[in-house]
């Protein structure tokens, strides 16, 4: 079976309820997306997407990468892999704008989820048993669904997540010290100690010690993790808050290719490293990723976001690797599934049910391909 077109699709997404603002984010009303779709000789295809900076970018990596995939056979991931990536790496991809390093990655993360999609499908297997076998069947999840408002409605909107039936919340923090805790503060006591509470700062903290303060009083908040707290590269900072505090240190999600969560990994820079399929790589290297970070005895919680793709080729690795915290759901994004996929999964108590499909387990409705996608070729 070998690869016979590839085909980049945007997606528009008008969301039902905005998403409020975070700190690398204003007030979302529509959900863009960049979906790739492989299609073998005998009519298969498989899906991938995109985490994009510059939707100009998106199609000229698409076109760029093309060239080296159009008639190879579908299961030769790992050489193929190497050769986008010295693509991805070299000057065509610097030279294509200001992220176009970044963009090349995102598009080979899509491009190789969409050939591990496929893979599974043409052995009729999921790419759970490809990766080495399903270990678990309940994939438990955490919500993001606290963004930056007042904490009266944080703690509103944290009740209508339990009574939903999940157990495991992520907030997100401003970089302002105070108002963070404050917020914190009046989450857990609204929610008592019985529920998971995640704390994400998105990098917005510039002052070593504001965050040293910040995940101090998280501390004392039971708080499951403090997420990113410092812009990606300031691993001697992050090396020094892990030593310094109790909660786990977790990020990564902006990283992309393999070498800067090695150098992360080095400078023992997280206790839970977060790479996203969309954007480090794709499945191969977040499975890398995942079995390097054992090595160092960090766990891994693949990032996803609001991205159902992602989400299922993140269930796939986490259903194969022993080592795996969390997987992620934004709040709005079973919804989502409902109207993206067929056969979209299911949850139960607070776990993704894993029902061992083939490929990725999903495949994208018509409907909705007709009704928000717009394809970058005719």
């Amino acid at each position: 079976m070998h690869i016979h077109e590839i085909e980049p699709f945007i997606v528009n997404l008008p969301l039902d309820k905005p998403l409020p603002r975070s700190s690398v984010r204003p007030e979302t009303t529509q959900l863009a997306s960049y979906l790739v779709r492989l299609t073998a000789d005998d009519g298969s295809h498989g899906w991938g997407e995109a985490w994009i900076a510059d939707e100009a970018n998106f199609s000229s990596a698409a076109d760029r990468l093309e060239e080296l995939l159009i008639g190879q056979h579908v299961l030769d991931r790992a050489l193929l892999w190497d050769r986008m990536a010295a693509v991805a790496a070299g000057k065509t991809a610097k030279n294509s704008g200001p992220d176009g390093p970044r963009d090349y990655y995102a598009v080979l993360s899509a491009i190789d989820t969409a050939l591990w999609d496929l893979a599974g499908k043409s052995l009729q297997t999921s790419v759970a048993r490809l990766l080495g076998g399903v270990r678990s069947r309940l994939l438990d999840t955490y919500v993001t669904g606290l963004y930056l408002e007042a904490p009266a409605e944080l703690v509103r909107k944290a009740e209508q997540i339990v009574k939903r039936g999940f157990h495991a919340i992520k907030m997100k923090l401003g970089g302002n010290p105070d108002e963070d805790i404050h917020a914190v503060a009046a989450v857990r006591k609204a929610l008592g100690n019985q529920i998971v509470l995640m704390a994400d700062a998105n990098g917005a903290y510039d002052d070593y010690d504001d965050a040293l303060r910040v995940g101090i009083a998280l501390g004392k908040r039971d708080i499951y993790w403090f997420e990113e707290p410092f812009p990606a590269g300031r691993w001697d900072d992050y090396a020094a808050l892990c030593n310094a505090l109790q909660p786990p240190l977790a990020g990564g999600e902006t990283l992309f290719g393999i070498t800067p969560f090695h150098h992360a990994l080095q400078k023992r820079a997280f206790h839970i490293i977060m790479p996203d399929v969309r954007l480090c790589g794709g499945i191969t290297a977040a499975y890398f990723i995942g079995r390097l970070a054992s090595l160092y005895e960090v766990r891994l919680s693949l990032h996803s976001w609001i991205s159902p793709v992602a989400l299922m080729a993140a269930a796939n690795i986490s259903a194969a690797l022993p080592f795996c915290d969390r997987l992620e759901l934004e709040g709005s994004q079973v919804a989502i599934m409902q109207q993206m996929f067929d056969d979209p999964p299911q949850f139960d108590d607070g776990f993704l049910r894993f029902e061992d499909r083939v490929g990725l387990g999903f495949d994208i409705s018509e409907k909705f391909l007709q009704e928000y996608a717009t394809a970058l070729r005719n």
